[in-house]
């Protein structure tokens, strides 16, 4: 194998250039979705303009011709299988999942900053003729372009949730992961490890993003393990339940009816009802908030089942916005609750939750672990590989981005046995 040096010389000016657009692109997403839940925490009454601002946000993916299914699943779906990406859809998720937001609903916004990350990786990569930085792939027929539309737009996604979450080592094994380690993806790492952390310097410099609290780790003991393994397990069922919940509601709506319109009036509507008649108004929003309290010990025992429900009721009726800060919020409350069965320290106990929630919903162990670690400390590193292990294997193997990690390695080992073979 030999190094094309104009094509890595290109490829690490991409890095560079996407690096600081991920950084960019992020803070400003960070901005408006922070400025846009200060105005509802504020105004209580943005509330009951929910399904008017569901309907706004998908009236501007019809005017800017993105198909109003979209979802993070299927911007994963287009990288696996290297179809471009409309540059649209960076502005549309952005304006989206601020007026998702606004309204108090229970989305975050790292779909924003995957997929805008995907729309600028698309299209900041085609000014510079990507090709394979090896010679032997640009000998093939295709002149080594195959797969480029889906490395160009990986990179940009992961710089982006680099700079969101300030982890450039997850969010590059997140977008592996996610790619289900597709060849011209895994072998142009080092080009998505410099974006990342270009990304995660500027981030870090500008002091915007997701800044999740730290947590005091303890040492690795038979009793600490014993009750990191409690939370794994619980974490496996409830995330697995989780994620079969958002998937199945989207499902069915879509079979139902593709008017995507009334179902997310529905959504805002039950929100309302929801968070009105409980005064769940704590719960909206991202749910950073609540993450807070759990990292800190402070959270009521049921909080995660209210947030997984307004979760599951906003993304699964089509509200734009992310899942995985949710998530977060979900696994840290329920990791912290299962200290009535462990009698352990519940700060501790949400960061295990936390990660082995994420490994469970997202099928992406190796990710869940070393965001644990980057956000946490590495100290935390035996517990958290843990939680992520025992989480991850328990469950079934799909997740809220389809089939996961331990799929795509089986049908990896088996097309090279049958390449031997043949």
């Amino acid at each position: 194998m030999v190094l094309d040096g104009r094509q890595v010389a290109r490829h690490g000016a991409f890095a560079l250039v996407i690096g600081v657009a991920g950084a960019a692109a992020s803070v400003v997403l960070c901005l408006l979705v922070n400025f846009a839940y200060s105005l509802t925490v504020d105004h209580p009454w943005l509330l009951y303009l929910l399904p008017v601002l569901g309907v706004a946000s998908l009236l501007l993916y019809r005017a800017w011709k993105l198909p109003l299914d979209t979802t993070t699943h299927t911007v994963v779906t287009s990288i696996r299988e290297d179809e471009p990406l409309s540059p649209l859809l960076a502005p549309g998720i952005l304006i989206g999942t601020a007026l998702s937001i606004l309204g108090g609903a229970s989305v975050g916004k790292e779909a924003g900053a995957l997929h805008m990350g995907a729309s600028l990786g698309d299209f900041i990569g085609r000014p510079f003729r990507l090709r394979s930085v090896w010679k032997a792939d640009q000998a093939a027929q295709d002149g080594g372009r195959a797969g480029m539309n889906a490395y160009a737009a990986s990179v940009g996604m992961a710089a982006a949730f680099s700079a969101l979450f300030f982890a450039p080592l997850g969010s590059a094994a997140f977008v592996i992961e996610l790619s289900r380690y597709k060849r011209m993806v895994v072998k142009h790492l080092p080009t998505m490890l410099l974006a990342c952390f270009v990304a995660w310097a500027i981030a870090s410099a500008v002091g915007i993003g997701d800044i999740i609290p730290k947590v005091a780790l303890p040492a690795l003991t038979w009793k600490t393990a014993g009750e990191c393994l409690v939370i794994a397990v619980v974490c496996s069922v409830a995330g697995s339940l989780y994620i079969r919940s958002i998937d199945g509601l989207q499902r069915a709506t879509k079979a139902l009816s593709k008017n995507y319109f009334a179902w997310v009036v529905l959504g805002g509507v039950i929100m309302i009802a929801l968070v009105s008649v409980f005064g769940w108004q704590g719960f909206e929003g991202t749910g950073s908030n609540q993450l807070a309290l759990a990292l800190s010990g402070r959270q009521e025992p049921w909080a995660f089942a209210v947030k997984a429900l307004l979760t599951i009721v906003c993304l699964g009726l089509w509200f734009r916005g992310g899942e995985i800060m949710p998530t977060f919020t979900v696994g840290a409350l329920l990791g912290a609750s299962c200290t009535v069965m462990t009698g352990g320290d519940a700060c501790w106990s949400a960061a295990v939750g936390l990660v082995a929630f994420f490994a469970a919903m997202s099928r992406c162990p190796l990710a869940a672990f070393l965001m644990g670690c980057e956000i946490f400390g590495w100290a935390g590193a035996p517990l958290f590989a843990l939680g992520a292990a025992v989480s991850f294997s328990l469950g079934r193997d799909v997740g809220y981005y389809g089939e996961g990690a331990a799929t795509a390695l089986r049908q990896a080992a088996a097309h090279w046995r049958n390449l031997k073979r043949s």
